[in-house]
């Protein structure tokens, strides 16, 4: 649980004076969660507790005097739960402090920093330091100013570990682990631990607005979750107190709707790793855990088929045991080993709210396709992050995937095509230059053959230039039409707007290998690709 509470308004009114730590660990153990992230240093500039480094703490220019953090971390401990902070780095209201427009001297206010953190982790104990607000370091001749080695070591001494806001170290060159930017995820494994935070408010603020502000939905929040566990993620729910420190009733309610789905679920949830296929799936995500010499894996359904079929592609492991996590109802099945193809027959009505699992006991450790593999609603999803890169020339030294960048939060400037915002690729605009992905395709027939971008909302489409899409000796070309726009659980302010290339037939069953390539250069607004989908077009009106 992140927990947005701090100075804002009028200082000489802020006294929370019966703020009561133990209800908010009451309130997120309910729901289901093991850490809390409050804000020690946020929009106000203000520390929260009683600092003896700083003269700028809620005791010296509040009313209040409750020592809540420290009543917060002893409540996280008396229920098992564990207390992290957030700590903004950027501190405009400091005379030590510049912002990079300005510029000067910065090495005394990175002094004063490093003593602040130090007594924040001497004082609270805090697992994690969320750090934010890096924009004075973010250029990369400003990043050793802010000492980041010296940070890291200091707070392993303490047990304490970083998330990648500190100096914006998308690569965890020094940090622990990589938060995504606001509100958004990756629906892919990254190959890296990664949290993604959340604010549980639908226009996305952080803070308390209003004690009716409307709210995300339970489904959208547990979509959200079993994206995080099969992709290798955490997720860092957000909920903003009021002024009083009170944690209003929707979000409560919100939350014990997570709760109650993780009461029976969890196993799906707590203690397991990435599922086994590393790239996007459209009906939800697989987690996986160990048991003894054999593997459990976690169908984490969304969008539950209604035929009474689920259908898993790309599997080598023999099954041994199919079952609704829910009820433990042994669910049958077949497998076609040979063609590593396992259907397992499903009740036609949802077995649960929201979500619902199934899981699967296999055999030894997970082999699974790492090729782009058919879903059991019969699309190939094929993120461009992980899509190999043919540029017009060779780039000395440059990735062949973009996500071997290793930079998803940061823009970055380079030639060639790049990694964009919200797990997209830039810079494919050219004539020639090309992205390929190998899949497999286990059902034979017409698929649409459908490019997706992303638009930010409200925004007219005016992307010109062509596109052209190359599988089975086939070729489709087009402009980038405005076909369809859906919404992202991944990427704030942005749509996916779906493209249709054209039509392919595809004959047999096997592995295939598609090429997408620029056939006309774009001139005015530049696409930022996030994939290719095909879909059989027998299905294309249910999409």
């Amino acid at each position: 649980m992140f927990v947005h509470f701090d100075v804002r308004g009028d200082k000489s009114k802020f006294n929370p004076n019966n703020l009561d730590t133990d209800e908010w660990v009451r309130i997120a153990k309910e729901a289901g969660m093991k850490y809390i992230v409050p804000t020690t240093h946020q929009s106000s500039h203000i520390i929260m507790w009683d600092s003896k480094v700083s003269t700028m703490d809620v005791t010296d220019v509040t009313p209040f005097r409750q020592p809540y953090l420290k009543e917060l971390s002893e409540s996280c401990k008396a229920e098992g739960l564990k207390m992290g902070a957030y700590f903004a780095i950027a501190d405009p209201g400091n005379p030590l402090y510049n912002e990079p427009d300005v510029g000067g001297e910065i090495r005394p206010y990175v002094d004063y920093l490093h003593a602040v953190i130090k007594e924040l982790c001497e004082m609270h104990e805090p697992i994690l330091l969320w750090f934010d607000a890096s924009r004075r370091f973010r250029a990369a001749e400003a990043k050793p100013l802010l000492r980041q080695q010296d940070m890291i070591d200091m707070l392993h001494t303490y047990g304490t570990i970083s998330n990648s806001r500190l100096g914006d170290d998308d690569a965890q060159q020094y940090v622990d682990y990589l938060t995504m930017n606001d509100n958004m995820a990756p629906d892919f494994n990254l190959g890296m631990l990664w949290e993604s935070a959340v604010t549980i408010t639908k226009d996305g603020s952080w803070h308390f607005k209003s004690k009716d502000a409307a709210l995300r939905s339970t489904k959208d929040l547990l979509h959200r979750l079993i994206n995080a566990a099969g992709n290798g993620g955490n997720l860092l729910l957000n909920v903003g107190p009021d002024q009083n420190g009170v944690i209003p009733k929707n979000m409560q309610d919100r939350l014990k709707e997570v709760g109650d789905w993780l009461a029976i679920n969890g196993e799906a949830i707590y203690g397991t790793q990435a599922g086994p296929y590393p790239h996007q799936i459209s009906w939800g995500s697989i987690s996986q855990r160990k048991d003894k010499e054999n593997t459990i894996l976690y169908l984490n359904v969304v969008d539950w088929p209604q035929s009474g079929k689920f259908t898993l592609y790309g599997l080598h492991n023999k099954v041994l045991k199919a079952s609704l996590l829910a009820t433990d109802q042994e669910i049958s099945f077949k497998s076609i080993q040979e063609n590593n193809i396992i259907t397992f027959d499903i009740p036609k009505k949802q077995p649960g709210k929201f979500v619902s699992v199934i899981k699967v006991v296999i055999e030894n450790e997970p082999i699974m396709d790492q090729d782009f593999v058919q879903l059991t609603d019969g699309k190939v999803l094929m993120e461009a992050y992980n899509a190999q890169i043919h540029d017009l020339e060779l780039i000395q030294n440059k990735p062949s995937k973009a996500i071997d960048m290793k930079m998803v939060t940061v823009p970055q400037k380079g030639e060639g095509i790049m990694p964009g915002r919200g797990m997209t690729v830039i810079g494919f605009d050219k004539k020639g230059q090309a992205l390929s992905w190998d899949l497999k395709v286990y059902q034979p027939g017409d698929y649409d053959v459908m490019v997706v971008s992303h638009v930010t909302k409200g925004e007219a489409w005016k992307v010109d230039g062509k596109l052209k899409a190359t599988i089975a000796g086939q070729s489709v070309e087009s402009q980038l039409s405005d076909f369809k726009r859906l919404e992202t659980i991944t990427m704030p302010h942005y749509l996916e707007l779906y493209s249709k290339i054209g039509k392919v037939k595809l004959e047999n069953a096997g592995a295939y290998t598609l090429n997408l390539e620029v056939a006309s250069d774009f001139l005015s607004e530049k696409p930022k690709i996030k994939g290719v989908v095909l879909i059989p077009t027998k299905d294309r009106g249910k999409q």
